[in-house]
């Protein structure tokens, strides 16, 4: 039977004031979200906010127990990265001003100045790995004035050597490296034409529009060495050249790297160093196929695609599984690119432009008591369908899908994307083939 309403019904769990598991779970559910983090997943958190005051007051300085403490705590969360993301604004902001308050400080090209800031690479690099690095180049400074910086500190990065390739033996050569790369991907989106912010036009003979900026030289460069790196430097200058690339004023340096990626790509060798060098050449292409703008890229498609299928069928290619899926990857950009764009079959289309007259024929509507109604253009989709120019490449590269889903390292990748668009396409070419047929 029900307790009677002037006594209190029994509970099964006992009153949450005497349970510290019921009040635990109250708190949660009134808590703010940062608050449940801390109580129950990054429980160092004390521990790393005083690190990091530490390395603060110090002026940067920080003690290599003190970097591989925080790394120790920050590898526990490989498979959880999200739960780091609440504490990151609080760990970053305060190890990147503090690198770039020391390059102006100290200068780029100072012994002194790396080895400062290296330990402090060290675990934003670390975060990196962990939270993935769109989560944590939101919390980058981003001045115009720290592009040079950043490509005066990268070119005397370049010149340094790692020690080991060891990760716990690491001394911060390959962190700094991809920090430094990282940080110029947010710089390059400057909203200004790069030339504008190269002081060192000013003391040359350097014509506007005439040839790639020299301070853009001078990271196309390094970038193109690290092509041929077998660590994370390949994929990050990847990136960056990704974001270089499809800037609106960086035409001249597309067509120069573009012509510099074709020449590399038909001289490849069985060499190992030509092979990394052609899987960081497709990986970055790939990436700038991604990110591009479609006229402009549309231009070098069948140029691109003559490479990809050469590469395809070499021997490196061959041995390497990740050439491989990164030519698939290529391969289904190109097509992409070289459909034509389609607009929607149908759209809604206003009664008249202006505002007021709409709403004196809505007023005149309501009053007759009839509505409105919105006009809907209707096309004849399978009619454009039937209209549409297939390009030839593209024929040839659903040809190359389809053998691609024999092979186990690019099948997923072809499955899980976009492709299904360009099946749908050769399912059309082969109901043509039929018609024509009957």
């Amino acid at each position: 039977m029900p307790a009677p309403l002037d006594q209190p019904a029994a509970t099964g769990a006992g009153d949450a004031s005497t349970d510290p598991t019921a009040a635990a779970v109250c708190d949660d559910v009134h808590d703010s979200k940062e608050v449940v983090l801390r109580r129950y997943f990054l429980q160092e958190w004390e521990l790393v906010s005083a690190i990091l005051r530490r390395i603060v007051a110090a002026g940067g300085v920080a003690e290599p127990a003190d970097v591989h403490r925080i790394r120790s705590i920050m590898d526990k969360y490989q498979e959880e990265g999200q739960l780091l993301e609440p504490y990151l604004e609080d760990i970053i902001s305060p190890l990147m001003s503090l690198v770039r308050s020391k390059i102006m400080e100290l200068g780029a090209a100072t012994d002194e100045l790396l080895e400062i800031i290296k330990p402090l690479c060290i675990i934003i690099y670390t975060l990196v790995t962990v939270c993935g690095y769109k989560s944590v180049i939101k919390f980058f400074p981003h001045q115009v004035s720290d592009l040079e910086l950043a490509v005066a500190l990268l070119e005397k990065c370049h010149t340094m050597s790692s020690a080991t390739a060891l990760r716990q033996e690491s001394t911060g050569e390959m962190e700094t490296k991809c920090v430094v790369l990282l940080w110029l991907y947010i710089l390059i989106l400057i909203p200004f034409d790069i030339s504008s912010v190269d002081t060192s036009i000013a003391a040359t003979d350097h014509v506007p529009g005439s040839e790639v900026v020299p301070l853009v030289t001078r990271i196309l460069d390094i970038c193109k060495d690290y092509l041929s790196n077998s660590g994370p430097m390949r994929r990050m200058s990847g990136l960056l050249l990704a974001r270089l690339l499809t800037r609106p004023d960086m035409l001249k340096a597309f067509s120069s790297f573009m012509e510099w990626a074709h020449k590399i790509l038909l001289s490849v060798t069985d060499d190992f160093v030509d092979q990394f060098r052609s899987i960081g050449i497709v990986e970055a292409l790939a990436s700038i196929f991604k990110i591009g703008n479609r006229r402009v890229l549309h231009d070098a498609n069948s140029g691109i695609w003559n490479d990809c299928s050469f590469v395809m069928k070499t021997n490196i290619a061959i041995r390497s599984p990740l050439l491989r899926k990164f030519l698939v990857k290529l391969a289904q950009r190109v097509a992409l690119i070289s459909l034509a764009p389609r607009t929607p079959s149908w759209r809604y289309q206003s009664i008249s432009s202006s505002l007021g007259a709409n709403l004196l024929s809505s007023t005149a509507a309501s009053s007759n008591g009839s509505t409105q109604q919105v006009n809907i253009d209707q096309t004849d989709t399978c009619g454009l369908e039937e209209d549409m120019d297939v390009p030839e490449i593209v024929e040839e590269i659903i040809d190359l899908l389809l053998t691609g889903l024999r092979d186990s390292v690019c099948s997923h990748l072809i499955l899980y994307c976009k492709t299904f668009s360009l099946l749908s396409v050769s399912c059309l070419i082969n109901l043509r083939i039929l018609y024509s047929l009957l």
